[in-house]
């Protein structure tokens, strides 16, 4: 609540904070933003400024008080929304000097993570975008809009799918009615009138006109209608009443492009890196060579949206191909987008009303491009090469416009004038010419005076409080003519005025007034014109961002020896010394490659074993960037690559705890495998790796086989298994579709080499005491290890396989015995301990009430080190 007594000042401060009491109120006065009370608190605090007080409030109390200069105001801006905090800006809307009374304020802005359009706060790689969430039971419509590029989208998906959609764009701000709990965007939770039909058609209307419905093909789309709606109300709501540069809504379907989930776009490093969620390391870095923001940011938009598509796919494959087969092309393209602006982002601004004079002037520098690229693409071979030359049509009536009006290398700030060009406005050159001959008289002026009173040190001079004057200094003001009139007395001089030069002095000032006014007018009209041919700017940016992006796809194939995809039709994925993009790459020539194949025939599903380190985790995710970048329309990294296309790629790889939605590692795994198995097609890719690790060895043995067999009997889809069970190996023999594979390992007088050859095969050895020794556990320990090892392998008894009338094999093991599923009897030939087994003792022995997840998981891990050891020898 506001004091009882206050200033006209705060008077006006809590009018305007009443209307958005859930913001910081910056208050322009002056030459500070301020903000007062407990937002001067927050502010002092988040930023570590100050914290003063200006006038007692009608308490007694002083009132809290913290600035920062209005010409910091986008640094200040970006940490207080880093802060979590949502800002409202009050500006002065009228000339202090022109202000009868308290100057009028308003806000202009309302800024949250998801309005963003100051570039210093934006990644110019990455589109900034605000969502919104309508639910109703099982499914969910999304709208998403990027307020500073003008992009607008919307789907509709049952609501499952409402997460994977979310990570498909990681919005920066999402508003719902009801918590999403997505951890990436901040949420905004709006009451249930925000996303009603009525509201959504009016904000539509209003935005698009009568016809919107039929025009963007919204008819009978109502969740799609409620999320649009609640995105153009909260714009509007957030002070963006013009918005010339939205596009028109484009709709998207789930079916048109693969699907990564969040889970798969986190461990397959798309866009993020796993460490510190930097770009550094991902598909994207290695991929992008773009010169343009606009470039960059399609890129990730393809990567993170692969087409499912084959002619659409081709389309982009033979744009990439000719540039990468034609060097001169190539280099011409990338010389003439080398240093262009970003013209989305640009236009944003100026839509918004928030651009400077070097905006314009840079916006008409690429747009200057656009006849020389012309030139460039003429003898273009491929469809999309000349879908996009027709598309970079010059807009010589822009360029025209900014040409005749702005000048050359502008100020960035209008506020100074200099900025509109000679001979555009007559009565703009009127009042320079009448400021030039008022310089000019006042010069000629003083050197007139001095000659009439022999005052040689005589100046005329000016400044802003007492205007122009005339100063003599002490020793000669016995020479001072009866006709000036004394203003300032100084300590070495005395300052005067004479009544012509005060007339000279009032036209001089009002023409610089009128001047900066007028060229104000005249740069805010050529900014809303230059908006108002929106399209047709945002047009050819796409066509410039498209092009960029197949230049850059066709280089890094050029510099990494990638080839072109081919797509086969018979659920076929085929590479012939497949690498890893980004480990190739930074091995500079030490990654060793491997063929693949996953079919739908006797090659669907692999299990893959081996040793840790030895690079089966990087087998499986190189098999999935392959799919991903050929669908993105890339080339790929492999001597030869023949692929059908995949509708979905499901990665479990890791152990983690999600602490905060009280998850163990185990649960998170589990919840991982269930939204993988009710999920995953037929023509889906599944990466597993080590599933089953978080339970006991029974209980992770048995769903790891039941998983297994789900995928391949169930599902039928193209899977690689990477798992330390070696039990599962067992899988060939009894399910046709099963290949067992390996990392081959060279053994040599108790040491080993990890080749990082996947053959065919299975291995039955994990290597785990000779890795903790690399890892460097001390030598006792590993020593020790190695004993009980012995040990152990010598309490091994030979088990059978699986019952249910498939094929018995022989297979060391000690605690796991597998009873026929008919009639629990043991199979033929075993053997039992003469002595209960030290690691059931020991088993049975633990107080697991009073064990924590981790402590359990690490024992179990011990349990299962020692287990293996002891069944490898």
């Amino acid at each position: 609540m506001p004091p009882a007594k206050l200033s006209p000042l705060m008077e006006q401060y809590y009018q305007n904070k009443k209307l958005y009491p859930d913001a910081l109120l910056l208050f322009r006065v002056g030459d500070f933003y301020e903000t007062f009370a407990d937002d001067a608190i927050t502010v002092a605090r988040d930023l570590n400024i100050t914290l003063t007080s200006r006038q007692k409030d009608g308490q007694g109390e002083k009132i809290p008080l913290a600035g920062v200069p209005y010409h910091a105001l986008d640094a200040y801006l970006a940490r207080l929304i880093r802060a979590g905090h949502k800002v409202a800006i009050c500006d002065q809307v009228e000339d202090p000097k022109q202000a009868r009374g308290l100057v009028k304020r308003a806000i202009t802005r309302v800024v949250t993570p998801g309005t963003i359009i100051e570039p210093s706060m934006l990644e110019e790689g990455s589109n900034n975008f605000l969502a919104a969430v309508a639910k109703e039971e099982d499914r969910a419509g999304l709208a998403f809009v990027d307020v500073s590029t003008g992009e607008f989208l919307t789907t509709e998906v049952p609501s499952h799918r409402l997460t994977t959609e979310l990570a498909r764009f990681r919005p920066a701000e999402c508003l719902s009615a009801a918590p999403l709990h997505w951890e990436e965007a901040r949420e905004q939770i709006l009451d249930e009138e925000s996303f009603s039909l009525e509201r959504a058609a009016f904000a539509l209307a209003d935005r698009y006109g009568p016809d919107w419905k039929e025009r963007l093909r919204l008819e009978g789309r109502e969740l799609s209608q409620r999320a649009c709606g609640a995105v153009l109300s909260y714009l509007i709501a957030s002070r963006f009443d013009l918005l010339d540069h939205l596009k028109d809504i484009q709709i998207y379907s789930g079916s048109d492009y693969m699907v990564l989930d969040e889970v798969t776009v986190r461990n397959l490093e798309i866009s993020r890196n796993i460490r510190d969620r930097s770009r550094r390391g991902t598909l994207l870095e290695f991929l992008d060579r773009t010169r343009t923001a606009m470039g960059a940011r399609t890129l990730a938009r393809w990567i993170q949206m692969p087409l499912q598509s084959e002619e659409a796919i081709g389309h982009r494959l033979e744009g990439v191909e000719e540039l990468a087969s034609r060097s001169l092309l190539q280099r011409s393209l990338a010389e003439e987008l080398k240093g262009a602006s970003d013209l989305e982002r640009l236009l944003g601004r100026i839509s918004c009303k928030s651009a400077s004079p070097k905006d314009l002037f840079a916006l008409k520098g690429t747009l200057e491009r656009l006849p020389r690229l012309q030139a460039i693409l003429g003898d273009a071979g491929s469809p999309y090469l000349q879908d996009i030359l027709a598309r970079l049509s010059p807009l010589d009536d822009t360029v025209s416009l900014i040409e005749r009006s702005i000048i050359s290398d502008p100020p960035l700030l209008l506020r100074d004038g200099g900025v509109i060009r000679e001979g555009y406005n007559a009565e703009l050159d009127q009042f320079r010419e009448i400021l030039r001959d008022g310089r000019g008289w006042i010069s000629r002026l003083e050197g007139a005076e001095r000659e009439r009173t022999g005052i040689r040190s005589l100046k005329i001079a000016f400044n802003n409080v007492f205007g122009y004057y005339i100063e003599v200094s002490r020793a000669n003001l016995h020479l001072v003519p009866q006709d000036y009139i004394r203003k300032q007395t100084l300590a070495n001089g005395e300052r005067f005025v004479t009544p012509e030069l005060k007339e000279m002095e009032s036209r001089v000032l009002s023409a610089q007034e009128r001047s900066v006014s007028l060229e104000q007018e005249l740069f805010a009209r050529v900014r809303d014109e230059v908006a108002g041919r929106a399209g047709a700017i945002q047009g050819r940016a796409m066509a410039l961002a498209e092009l960029d992006v197949l230049l850059s796809l066709a280089e890094v194939a050029q510099e990494n020896d990638l080839v072109r995809p081919e797509f086969n039709q018979e659920g076929r994925i085929s590479l012939r010394s497949s690498r890893h993009p980004v480990l190739a790459r930074t091995m500079r020539g030490g990654f060793v490659p491997n063929d693949i194949l996953l079919d739908q025939g006797s090659n669907r599903l692999i299990i893959l074993t081996g040793p840790n380190m030895a690079g089966k985790s990087t087998f499986m995710r190189q098999i999935a960037l392959a799919a991903i970048m050929a669908q993105s329309g890339s080339f790929v990294p492999a001597a030869h690559a023949s692929l059908c296309l995949v509708d979905r790629i499901f990665t479990r790889v890791g152990a983690y705890d999600d602490l905060s939605a009280g998850q163990s590692t185990f649960m998170v795994e589990m919840t991982e495998i269930a939204h993988i198995l009710t999920s995953a097609t037929k023509r889906s890719l599944v990466l597993l790796d080590e599933v089953g690790r978080g339970t006991s060895t029974f209980d992770g043995l048995s769903l790891a086989w039941a998983i297994t067999e789900y995928l391949h009997e169930s599902i039928k889809c193209k899977s690689v298994f990477a798992t330390h069970y070696h039990q599962l190996t067992e899988l060939e023999s009894t399910l046709p579709g099963v290949r067992n594979y390996s990392i081959a390992v060279k053994e040599d007088k108790g040491t080993i080499t990890f080749l990082r050859t996947v053959v065919p095969g299975a291995t039955d050895r994990s290597y785990g005491v000779h890795v903790a020794r690399l890892a460097g556990v001390p030598r006792m320990v590993t020593r020790r290890a190695d004993e009980i090892l012995r040990d152990l392998e010598k309490e091994a008894v030979v088990l059978p396989g699986s019952g249910r009338g498939r094929q018995r094999r022989a297979a060391r093991y000690t605690q796991l015995i597998f009873f026929d599923g008919d009639d629990g009897e043991r199979a033929a030939g075993e053997k039992e301990s003469e002595r209960p087994d030290p690691i059931i003792e020991e088993i049975m022995s633990l107080d697991l009430d009073r064990m924590t997840p981790r402590e359990a998981l690490d024992r179990l891990a011990q349990y299962q080190q020692m287990q293996r050891e002891r069944t490898d020898r």
